[in-house]
């Protein structure tokens, strides 16, 4: 629901860019802020880089708010303090330095319950006031769950035995999506930064690539990314960042790789290989697309939704090919909310009505030969949260529950007899392709039991299921008591099955801030964790580090490009840095306020343009429209490449739907979702 879109927004807005999933609504602080005026702020200082680390967390667990101070008359702060939760407390100055090229504070935190966080910092130089981590209300942080999440797996199971045949653990690194080839001989997993690929056979991990290799000491939310495997497992498709890379199975030295302008929410492949396509989410102007590229990292095709009211046009999220590559099936955010069935020639089979009121339509399954093709989606009880269609378009039948609101896994057999989704209610429903009564339900608890992902086999004889609950299932088609379970670490995210064999990747992206978050209770702490020191802190944010080049040879090579360095490229004045202290970086020019591009080289900050920089921005962002957009066809009509077809009327009038989620979520969302692509309102 776009009512969720604060939550994750606000609580991401913490995260910094390479350490970061889109639900969307921060719930309300019930803390009354009053802003600065305008006279306050004459000649203020610059706050900038204003966060929490790491991101989340457990109960007893130490946390650093961090924030930079800076004074372009090198005057010392009258103060710099925090307010937290409707109470101020003043931030420490953790070293001596030149208040004109930007000083640290800090502030230490130890959780002991899981109330929520709201804070922003201020300061004052004795004339005029700054602040940071506030637009229309306070930011929130960090995220307290029972969990700690730095204990991932990657996990290989048979179907026959809930004994795993491999475990690969992790750490902190959290696991976004998994692949499997059609004969099991080899499977792979992607995070926010890193590709693994594993033999099957041989059940152990034959590379890794990535761009940012050293463990980060404060992780936080990985990026979304995607990654696919051809049938036989020689070709490997993944995406880290914006960036799109084809692999063969023996070397981690990609064949290519190409700018897909925002991560990836999820990415699929022929069984040949010879067709790649993925669906990516907002990065302002960029994004919101989905593509279809070749062997040869051609794009062939690019589509767009056009909504000329809106930055933000629809995140386009996992898409399913068909075997042979003929069809693509995938679903939109917000704005957009439909389902699509493109042709490998980027036709537009068809495009539905907006399918929900106010929230995006999730996930999509299509049959081998494409002629069915099923739909999840984020609604409310009582609501349909999944709908099957034919591939000219026509609905077959939906399913809705009262006790269900959102569907975010669906599963279809090969030849769309069998169809399985899992909810964010715990239940897991299984269906025939006949009707929508279900064969059978099954519920995983009454109370943070989301599923994350459901898998058929091809047949539809097996379904595999994972979630929250730290728990994989095996079914059969014919009962919904499971033949087994199995225990992971932590949430299971992702899982891929080619029906003898099972693969699950444990992660958080999945449900962002929606889990299983600890208790408001207040604990009394034994024992203190520190996940990250602020020794740590502050030397990772001093380092100097002049290479540039990314690394992409295996996971045992040194990092080449870390954020927080100055020379790497990037100017992140969001962790401090300034034309003043970091001119390697921070280019000479003026940026354009109100241009969606949050230019930190060129002087703009969340400061002096919050329009452009959300705390946190890119300064890469360029527009690049080299591809083919669809203009909008006349409201309320199902399109597709049939002329002789009757239009199809919408219930949900698209003037009244449109405006809920624009404004000031729209602007935040366009950062964020291009980090984390998501699930609500996208």
């Amino acid at each position: 629901m776009c009512g969720k879109i604060r939550l994750l927004i606000f609580a991401l807005i913490i995260l910094s860019l390479f350490s970061l999933v889109a639900a969307e609504d921060k719930p309300a602080s019930n803390l009354s802020v009053q802003k600065l005026t305008d006279a306050e702020k004459i000649d203020a200082p610059e706050l900038s880089g204003g966060q929490v680390f790491p991101a989340y967390g457990a109960p007893c667990t130490k946390f650093h708010y961090v924030v930079h101070y800076r004074d372009s008359k090198s005057r010392a702060p009258t103060y710099v303090r925090m307010w937290y939760n409707g109470d101020w407390f003043d931030m420490k100055q953790e070293a001596e330095g030149n208040y004109n090229t930007g000083v640290m504070f800090t502030r230490e935190y130890i959780a002991k319950s899981g109330k929520s966080n709201f804070y922003f910092f201020e300061a004052s130089n004795g004339i005029g006031k700054a602040r940071t981590s506030i637009m229309d209300s306070p930011d929130q942080g960090p995220m307290i769950y029972t969990d700690s999440f730095n204990n991932n797996q990657i996990i290989l199971l048979e179907k026959n035995s809930n004994k795993p045949l491999l475990i690969h653990e992790t750490g902190a690194d959290l696991i976004n999506t998994v692949a499997i080839s059609k004969d099991g001989k080899y499977f792979g997993a992607v995070s926010g930064k890193k590709v693994y690929f594993f033999s099957g056979e041989q059940k152990k991990l034959l590379w890794s690539f990535c761009l940012n290799c050293k463990e980060d000491p404060f992780p936080g939310l990985s990026s979304m990314s995607g990654i696919a495997l051809s049938s036989d497992g020689k070709f490997i498709a993944a995406t880290l960042g914006s960036t799109l890379y084809l692999f063969e199975k023996d070397s981690n030295t990609p064949l290519w790789n190409k700018e897909i302008e925002s991560s990836a929410i999820g990415v699929d492949m022929s069984d040949s290989g010879n067709y790649i396509t993925a669906g990516v989410a907002n990065a302002g102007t960029k994004g919101d697309k989905v593509f279809l590229f070749d062997i040869n990292g051609n794009l062939l095709w690019g589509y767009k939704a056009e909504h000329p009211d809106y930055l933000q046009t629809g995140n386009f999220y996992k898409p399913d090919m068909t075997p042979d590559g003929e069809y693509v099936a995938i679903s939109t955010g917000c704005p957009d909310r439909r389902a699509y069935l493109f042709s490998k020639k980027g036709e537009v089979v068809f495009r539905t009505d907006m399918l929900t009121e106010d929230s995006p339509v999730h996930k999509s399954a299509i049959s081998s030969d494409g002629e069915l093709i099923a739909y999840s989606m984020d609604h409310m009880q009582g609501k349909e949260v999944l709908i099957l269609f034919n591939k000219q378009g026509k609905k077959l039948w939906g399913f809705s529950s009262t006790k269900d609101a959102t569907a975010r896994a669906v599963s279809i057999s090969s030849k769309g007899n069998y169809i399985a989704i899992g909810t964010t209610a715990g239940s897991i429903y299984l269906f025939s392709k006949e009707n929508n009564t279900p064969l059978w339900s099954f519920s995983s608890g009454s109370s943070f039991s989301q599923i994350g992902d459901v898998k058929l086999s091809g047949d539809g004889s097996y379904l595999v299921a994972g979630g929250v609950r730290k728990k994989l299932y095996l079914f059969s088609k014919e009962s919904n008591t499971p033949l087994w379970e199995f225990n992971a670490n932590t949430w299971i995210n992702s899982v891929a099955f080619n029906g003898e064999y099972i693969v699950a990747g444990t992660g958080m992206t999945e449900y962002a801030f929606e889990g299983n978050q600890a208790s408001a209770d207040e604990i009394s702490c034994t024992t203190i964790t520190e996940p990250a020191t602020l020794e740590q802190i502050k030397n990772h944010f001093g380092q100097n580090n002049t290479s540039t080049s990314p690394q992409n040879n295996n996971q045992t090579a040194p990092n080449t490009i870390e954020p927080g360095i100055c020379g790497n490229n990037l100017c992140e004045e969001e962790i401090g840095e300034t034309k003043a202290n970091c001119p390697k970086d921070c280019i000479e020019g003026t940026g354009i306020c109100g241009d969606v591009l949050c230019e930190g080289g060129k002087g703009e900050s969340h400061t002096n343009c919050s329009k452009d920089c959300m705390l946190i921005g890119d300064p890469n962002i360029s527009p690049q429209n080299n591809y083919p957009i669809e203009k909008e066809p006349d409201q309320n009509i199902i399109y597709n490449n049939t002329p002789d077809k009757e239009p199809v009327s919408n219930p949900i009038s698209e003037k009244t739907i449109l405006r809920k989620c624009e404004g000031i979520i729209d602007t935040i969302t366009n950062f964020f979702s291009s980090i984390f692509g998501n699930p609500i309102c996208g």
